[in-house]
């Protein structure tokens, strides 16, 4: 894994619950330095963004640049139906943003990757 992601440029990543997120996170300390992460998240009304706000803290701790552009995905179990998520044209225009920016970052940051 750790040679994996070392290769990565970048990431976007869905805040799953902490120690989980917290073990991988460790597991790959200096694989994540100076490489940007967008997040997508899910939940209820909020739509897990309070979940992403803690993991912005921690990801910054290993010299990673959080994006402000995110994917919230609110009351996501009525987007599924026979176990297939649709994504609503909101969501994709979210999701093309982040990634625009993700591409952007990745590329601002690869001398401090180098």
């Amino acid at each position: 894994m750790s040679t994996v992601s070392s290769d990565w440029q970048a990431s976007s990543m869905p805040p799953p619950q902490p120690p989980a997120l917290l073990n991988a996170l460790d597991y790959l300390f200096h694989e994540w330095h100076y490489k940007p992460v967008g997040f997508v998240s899910y939940g209820g009304i909020s739509g897990g963004i309070r979940s992403v706000q803690m993991s912005k803290l921690l990801v910054t701790s290993l010299r990673m640049m959080p994006l402000p552009e995110a994917v919230t995905i609110q009351m996501f179990s009525q987007h599924i139906q026979d176990g297939v998520f649709t994504p609503t044209e909101n969501h994709q225009k979210t999701a093309t943003i982040m990634l625009d920016e993700l591409a952007r970052w990745t590329g601002a940051l690869a001398t401090l990757r180098a």
